[in-house]
């Protein structure tokens, strides 16, 4: 039997809701040499029946209840399950385009990259949304050109199967920021991160609209900072909770009067980069 050339990841926890929707995109996606490996943390809820809903319609699907809520062991598990040339890890709330695959197939046969990531688009239309993802994409590529490259999240992490074992996979003892880590010690091993702008993933900003915005950044940038002056997080630094159930708090609408003004500048910030960057 033919190998894939993608092996999908996706770990998930409670994920009932999302990972129908993920699970119908990839269905429709133009290209189609790809496994999916859904694997579950234990959920509470209808998670795995869902997930087997497609078995008929992704006909390389395989879901996995897991031994323990841990995302870097669910990735973990799912790469071993794996035969790919290249794993894709996604989280359950991801979104994209039908021809997202195609799009990073060419590009990993153009740019022959070992780890890779792309820029993202919001899953929704409000504003604060856009300056936050704006924001998110041009941190990807400020922290890239100091040296200092990241994921943005487990989102999305694209990954030749054998660099990622000869990396040992994720830290399954960090606490937080476990595809951070990742990409730094392939980084040490001088591998770097290819960062795509085209296509994007589409991120879900769930957890800013239950924690609230400032809230979730300032957690971000606590994590990063503690990771440049400390190395990994093997304990918590702060309560960060997973799974789908908790993002039940709706953002309150924020009242900026001057917002179209600081899109318009962020637009232009974005505009420059990418001068910079094609220079």
């Amino acid at each position: 039997m033919k190998t894939p050339y993608f092996s999908i990841v996706i770990p998930t926890l409670n994920e009932e809701k999302c990972i129908q929707k993920i699970l119908a995109d990839l269905q429709k996606q133009t290209y189609k040499d790809f496994e999916v490996i859904v694997v579950d943390g234990l959920s509470d809820d209808r998670t795995l029946v869902a997930a087997k809903k497609f078995e008929d319609r992704l006909p390389k699907l395989a879901t996995i209840k897991g031994g323990k809520n841990n995302v870097s062991y669910q990735r973990n598990l799912g790469a071993k399950k794996a035969s790919g040339k290249y794993l894709i890890f996604f989280d359950a709330d991801v979104r994209f385009d039908r021809t997202f695959l195609e799009e990073i197939h060419i590009a990993t046969l153009k740019k022959k990259f070992k780890l890779g990531t792309t820029w993202f688009y919001p899953d929704s239309d409000d504003s604060m949304d856009s300056i936050v993802m704006m924001a998110g994409n041009i941190g990807l590529e400020l922290a890239k050109a100091v040296n200092k490259p990241y994921a943005a999240g487990g989102a999305n992490i694209i990954m030749d199967r054998k660099t990622f074992e000869s990396l040992g996979g994720f830290r399954e003892d960090l606490k937080l920021s476990e595809d951070h880590d990742l990409v730094e010690r392939a980084r040490k091993k001088n591998i770097d991160i290819t960062i795509l702008k085209e296509p994007r993933a589409i991120v879900s900003l769930r957890r800013f609209r239950a924690e609230g915005t400032l809230s979730v950044l300032r957690k971000y940038a606590q994590v990063y900072i503690y990771g440049i002056l400390k190395g990994p997080i093997t304990r918590e630094i702060f309560d960060y909770p997973m799974g789908g159930h908790i993002h039940i708090k709706k953002r309150r609408k924020l009242d900026l009067t001057k917002l179209d003004t600081y899109i318009k500048g962020i637009e232009k910030l974005e505009k420059k980069i990418n001068r910079l960057l094609e220079a």
